[in-house]
């Protein structure tokens, strides 16, 4: 009775929460939706979609193993500074059109691995001395998000990526808007093809 009746209170802030993101667009199997985010000028964005591969393989390629360093996608460098079973610290760099490159310290999360029949992975950004920023370039530091893969009845896995960033630097937001919204469908088209190149560990 207790827990019903705390469900009913919270229901409309739940929902509330949810409907915080509205649809941007849902194009070529990926659907793109937007949040605002309390304080800040950039949004957050979350990118949906269904893929074939196995879950292991998916969950493998967001966790990035095996990948080392060499150049994917925007990314120009990916440095190993630290390495878990479960956490990674990393620092990459990244090649952006117009404006300056960009480069952090990332440390990645895996919360749950595929074998528990989902995979999430947790990224965000943390200061770290030893790797300062390099010349040209600008340090983000404000990088943070989530991926959840669960199966489908099919037999497919839907993949949701979110992710909010601050591209740091002088570049006005409503130019830098388009390009996050791209450069997030890019990056999970980037995971998709990760994992459809190599099988799955075992």
């Amino acid at each position: 009775m207790l827990r019903a009746a705390l469900l009913l209170t919270l229901w409309p802030v739940l929902a509330l929460a949810d409907n915080l993101w509205r649809l941007d667009r849902e194009a070529d199997g990926f659907k793109v939706e937007l949040r605002d985010m309390p304080g800040s000028a950039f949004e957050e964005i979350r990118v949906t979609t269904t893929s074939p591969e196995p879950l292991q393989a998916l969950c493998d390629a967001v966790w990035a193993k095996g990948v080392g360093a060499k150049a994917e996608g925007r990314f120009k460098k990916r440095e190993v500074l630290s390495e878990t079973d479960t956490e990674r610290v990393t620092y990459e760099q990244i090649s952006l059109p117009i404006v300056s490159d960009r480069d952090y310290v990332l440390v990645v999360k895996l919360l749950q691995p595929a074998d528990t029949g989902r995979c999430e992975v947790s990224f965000s950004t943390k200061e770290d001395p030893s790797r300062p920023p390099a010349d040209g370039h600008v340090r983000m530091t404000s990088v943070r998000g989530h991926w959840l893969l669960t199966p489908t009845p099919e037999g497919k896995v839907t993949v949701v990526y979110t992710v909010y960033s601050d591209p740091g630097g002088a570049v006005p937001p409503f130019l830098a808007k388009g390009s996050q919204r791209e450069a997030a469908v890019d990056f999970l088209k980037t995971i998709l093809a990760r994992a459809k190149s190599r099988p799955a560990a075992p």
